[in-house]
């Protein structure tokens, strides 16, 4: 034992405070088991709440009144033109981030958690030392819950740059408005690069990306991105599909970056000059020095644990959630088996036996999707029908000029059974609880037709979806026969 060095023991241990690890932590101690806590940040909530989905929807959320207030000009609202103060925008962003995060804090101290920050290693199957904290940790339970970390560009294609600090925008560097650059080029066409890039060119820079494959957002239906596309071909200056960087060097004003198409190396790459570059090009788990090795655990080739229907890994006493397990990496799938994981461990009945696992886009406009996607019932050959209703005909969306996008709604063609939503527009990602939840109790068809939506609201445009997958809807006109 080093001099100084603290032991804990505890019923249960939760390595990570991000969404999942902390609903864990508080739902266990719920339930009357001791608890610890251990997390590397000195904030509670992940990248999540500290770096991910809050400041970037905050950031979203002023660069959509601004828009609001632009298109309002149609309806007859007079105003000079909209203008940021980055100051007080950063601080903004700055203060919803410290206000979540000490909320979560509170709770944890609430329920009486020890707290622990450091890098938890394991050292066999029931202890772990806190790197930063010097402590030692004996447990009967573990739960990793150690989330994801930003994907790196290749060494190659930073080569030019200063060792340390090249330069290049992370998202969570990005997401702290240091500035709002005159031109930005983003790397990487999913949602993260599509989020910030949309963000950016509201904020008033002049923003181009680049993609490596040929369509962006690759894991959404087709003509829900579509409509996304149209308005990035609007806003960006350019969009680059099927294409990579090669090189990046600094230069007086920023960075001159080389680029070139994926597929044809023999073509001449192009040269362009940006202020800032963003390297929005993925996530992957966060499984590395953690000691899996020494329990006898061993991630897969994307680096995730392996894990079971309740969230157990091949050690039997040790759990793994969120980011670090199969399965899509997002908030709410993390916290639903953080309970799963504590619920198992104290006996309860209990699985994580979701049918659906929404996902949401915070794009301008907003995709949306639950359940089975087309693209994967075609692939699988799963057969089905669809019903659509564009927003140009919801009288809500027209009265405050949201009409761009639709519904769809996925059903088995004898049951009617629900299969899917996807969904692109205004308020997308509220309207998908009930889509998830319809899926989730097998709803069919006429569960949704039959349940009085409010009117005028975007919600309606479910139930329409769902009437135009049964028989028609009264708002659309019929085909010609």
């Amino acid at each position: 034992m080093v001099v100084g060095e603290m032991i804990l023991e505890t019923d249960i241990l939760v390595i990570g405070g991000g969404p999942g690890g902390y609903t864990a932590a508080i739902h266990a101690a719920d339930l009357g088991r001791d608890v610890v806590l251990v997390e590397s940040r000195k904030q509670l909530g992940g990248v999540c709440l500290t770096e991910g989905c809050i400041p970037s929807k905050t950031l979203i959320h002023a660069v959509g009144l601004a828009r609001n207030a632009d298109d309002a000009r149609r309806m007859g609202l007079v105003h000079d033109g909209i203008s940021f103060d980055v100051d007080k925008l950063r601080r903004h962003v700055q203060k919803t981030v410290k206000v979540l995060s000490s909320g979560v804090s509170s709770l944890v101290e609430n329920r009486e958690i020890e707290r622990i920050t450091g890098h938890a290693r394991f050292q066999d199957k029931n202890t772990v030392y806190v790197d930063g904290a010097n402590t030692i940790v004996h447990f009967n339970h573990a739960i990793i819950a150690t989330g994801s970390e930003i994907n790196a560009l290749p060494a190659e294609v930073m080569k030019n740059l200063p060792d340390g600090d090249s330069g290049i925008w992370t998202s969570a560097q990005a997401l702290g408005v240091p500035e709002i650059p005159e031109s930005l080029l983003v790397i990487g066409g999913g949602y993260i690069g599509l989020e910030i890039g949309q963000a950016y060119a509201g904020l008033g820079s002049r923003v181009s990306l680049v993609e490596f494959n040929e369509a962006l957002l690759s894991g959404a239906d087709k003509d829900l991105v579509r409509v996304v596309v149209t308005h990035c071909e609007r806003d960006f200056e350019a969009v680059h599909t099927g294409a990579k960087v090669t090189a990046i060097e600094p230069v007086e004003d920023g960075f001159r970056v080389t680029m070139e198409k994926s597929e044809d190396e023999s073509q001449e790459g192009f040269q362009q000059e940006f202020t800032r570059v963003l390297a929005a090009t993925g996530r992957h788990p966060n499984t590395r020095d953690l000691g899996l090795d020494l329990i006898g655990l061993e991630p897969d080739a994307k680096g995730l644990i392996p894990t079971d229907e309740v969230c157990r890994t091949p050690v039997p006493h040790i759990f793994a959630i969120g980011d670090v397990a199969k399965g899509p990496a997002l908030a709410h799938k993390a916290s639903r088996e953080g309970k799963v994981a504590v619920e198992v461990i104290c006996g309860k009945s209990s699985a994580f036996d979701n049918v659906a696992v929404p996902a949401v886009l915070f794009t301008h406009p907003e995709i949306a999707w639950t359940g089975l996607t087309e693209a994967d019932a075609k692939e699988k050959n799963i057969a089905y029908k669809v019903g659509k209703f564009p927003l140009t005909a919801l009288g809500r969306a027209r009265s405050t000029g949201k009409t761009d996008g639709f519904v769809k709604v996925l059903a088995e063609p004898e049951s009617d059974v629900i299969l899917g939503v996807g969904i692109v527009g205004e308020h997308a990602s509220e309207l998908v609880a009930e889509a998830t939840l319809a899926i989730e109790m097998g709803a069919c068809l006429e569960d949704l037709i039959v349940t009085i939506h409010p009117h005028p609201t975007f919600s309606e445009s479910l139930m329409e979806a769902a009437e135009m997958a049964s028989h028609g809807s009264v708002h659309m006109m019929k085909a010609s026969s």
